[in-house]
């Protein structure tokens, strides 16, 4: 927070801008993971059409750009107020998952946002459960999926958008899979609130929390 206010006290609101509020507003449909990349592709075509048609200049997409924040915001806040009181380090983690899995945009560099977090909080995620062993396959095997049909759509020029389409809802499927099997696999070892007696049993899902 101190460091956001101090960038937009000395830049103004383009700090502000550039560094947070892009992404929400972002709408590329190029090299995008995202299931809405579609929807932005069409759109696009479709505000370009009508531009042209009346010889005007503006390409924007108003209010429909920001329908796909709605659950976006919506699961950030649960994590939130559900997860951080208790364990910042994971919340943090979840918050950055879930922002990019149900952002609309979604190219490849915004997976280090979350990996980059995930060593402060991996030893409470249960690896080695079946759960998590076929949520990882399930991923990986659907980044592959995207790759291949994405190389065909943009290096060999095939008419393969819906493919690419369907691969991307099945990559947002997959990660939603994969953040269930964390938050059910979540555990933490020690008393959280000993003051309250709220604590988590190793192994424990994040929704089993018990008061005594």
């Amino acid at each position: 927070m101190g460091l956001t206010y101090a960038a937009v006290h000395s830049y103004g609101h383009r700090a502000l801008q550039e560094g947070l509020l892009y992404h929400f507003q972002r709408m590329d449909h190029r090299h995008n993971y995202s299931m809405y990349w579609y929807w932005i592709y069409l759109s696009r075509g479709r505000v370009a059409a009508a531009a042209e048609a009346a010889k005007s200049a503006t390409t924007s997409l108003p209010w429909m750009n920001h329908i796909p924040t709605i659950p976006q915001i919506c699961i950030l806040g649960f994590t939130s107020l559900g997860i951080a009181p208790y364990d910042l380090s994971m919340a943090l983690f979840l918050q950055t998952f879930v922002f990019v899995s149900f952002n609309k945009v979604m190219t490849a560099q915004y997976f280090t946002w979350y990996l980059c977090l995930l060593p402060m909080c991996s030893d409470r995620i249960e690896w080695k459960s079946k759960r998590m062993v076929y949520s990882l396959v399930l991923l990986g095997v659907a980044v592959v999926g995207w790759l291949v049909s994405a190389f065909t759509l943009e290096m060999l020029g095939w008419n393969t958008y819906r493919y690419v389409w369907m691969a991307s809802i099945f990559f947002f499927v997959a990660n939603v899979n994969l953040l269930v099997a964390i938050l059910n696999g979540y555990r933490v070892k020690t008393m959280i609130t000993p003051s309250d007696g709220c604590y988590l049993e190793p192994g424990q899902g994040w929704s089993k929390l018990k008061v005594s």
